[in-house]
């Protein structure tokens, strides 16, 4: 089958190797690069409760999730299809660790603790677990990691019982920068881009070795490398353990799902164009027949046998909100789902955008188990399938569900069309 992948995020990155797995002839087609660049790198299956509280086994509660919220996309992808998308992404790119079924707990870049279902291995020595000491570590020429507030809040977290101090060292990545971006400090930690990264790992190494006890954990901002080279040379030449913890975009971490999944498409013969976009499309009333691509300025007329709609939602352009306040999807003009604001207690918890007494946020397309849009309860096209954050029925923001439900979602619709083959 020849199917093409509109988008080039987690969700439209997975199906396309999928799908390529399963030996069908897939394009990409997508404006830009996606949003792993925003990610945190970890993968979010289900995190938090309505009430706040952290969820322990987030497989498990994805079954009572599903039957409360029936509009949930979790209803009609399902807890196997999840776990065998986050195992994908685990054995497809060797940077995570493993996936027992529990949430862990993971630091942010303000000493705030959340729950996430698995973590790079860069960040498991960073896990907050009762008993742990921190040295967290500042960089003076880092302005996104208050090491200070950090160990602040670590320590008086409600959820674990650790101890937490904090130094702040000084390490410039390119001079004469005093304010240097986390991409900056992965090229100097790597040697990329003319930069030094064994004289600027030294300097680190350097650093630290005077600053940091015995019984400690040290606590990094997640900006080494991108690969893991330069994490394993300061790990190892520190002799405790060193964890990474994710900061605000650019993100490293999620950089690197995003280079090895699209070097991935690459040596599998998967071609993306960048700087595309679908404009229209051609049908014979139930299957999607032709799309029409611009590219440079040119318009193509391309024939599919199918295809998988990774877009993203409403943060991404797919989902637009026009001059009049109308909410519609671009291409297809698919039906749309809302969601309906929170009462007044769980709106202090998760937060929403409430217009015309609907929470436009949580808007998106419905599907059904083979991940088809629907409307009325009955598939708008049999062969376009929709995936990821173009799914409407989530706050996966706030209930941290974005990785799952585009794994999941990416799983489903590959499954889909290996029946249809």
């Amino acid at each position: 089958m020849r199917i093409v992948v509109i988008g080039a995020g987690l969700a439209g990155l997975a199906t396309a190797l999928m799908l390529r797995e399963d030996g069908h002839n897939v394009d990409i087609v997508t404006r830009g690069i996606g949003g792993l660049g925003l990610s945190s790198g970890t993968l979010d299956v289900y995190g938090w409760h309505n009430n706040g509280r952290p969820i322990d086994k987030p497989y498990e509660a994805i079954d009572q999730l599903a039957s409360e919220q029936p509009e949930h996309p979790y209803a009609v992808i399902g807890k196997d299809a999840v776990r065998a998308g986050v195992d994908w992404l685990r054995e497809t790119t060797g940077l995570f660790a493993e996936n027992p079924g529990t949430n862990v707990l993971i630091p942010t870049a303000i000493g705030a603790v959340r729950p996430t279902a698995v973590v790079q291995n860069t960040m498991t020595p960073a896990l907050v677990e009762d008993g742990k000491k921190y040295l967290v570590v500042g960089i003076k020429q880092f302005r996104d990691f208050p090491a200070q507030f950090i160990a602040d809040n670590l320590a008086r977290t409600p959820l674990a019982n650790v101890e937490a101090r904090s130094v702040t060292v000084n390490l410039q990545a390119r001079k004469p920068e005093a304010d240097s971006t986390g991409t900056t400090f992965a090229r100097a930690l790597d040697g990329t881009a003319g930069l030094d990264g064994p004289k600027t790992r030294d300097a680190l190494l350097g650093e630290l070795r005077s600053l940091v006890q015995p019984d400690e954990t040290i606590l990094l901002p997640a900006i080494l490398g991108f690969s893991t080279d330069a994490y394993d040379e300061i790990a190892s030449g520190l002799g405790v353990p060193v964890g990474e913890v994710p900061v605000p975009p650019p993100s490293i971490p999620g950089r690197r799902i995003n280079d090895l999944l699209t070097n991935q498409t690459r040596r599998m013969r998967v071609d993306i164009s960048l700087n595309a976009q679908v404009i229209g499309f051609e049908s014979d009333g139930s299957r999607i027949t032709t799309l029409k691509v611009q590219r440079a300025g040119r318009v193509t007329t391309e024939k599919v046998d199918a295809v998988v709609y990774a877009g993203g939602g409403l943060e991404s352009g797919t989902i637009e909100r026009d001059s009049y306040g109308n909410i519609r999807e671009r291409v297809f003009d698919l039906p749309l789902i809302f969601m309906d604001p929170e009462d007044e207690q769980a709106k202090t918890v998760t937060g929403e955008v409430v217009v015309d007494d609907k929470d436009i946020f949580g808007c998106g397309v419905k599907v059904n188990g083979a991940m088809l849009p629907l409307a009325d309860g009955t598939p708008v096209y049999d062969n376009l399938h929709c995936v990821g954050s173009l799914l409407g029925g989530a706050r996966a923001w706030s209930e941290k569900s974005g990785e799952g439900i585009a794994l999941g979602s990416a799983v489903a619709a590959t499954r889909a069309l290996r029946k249809k083959d």
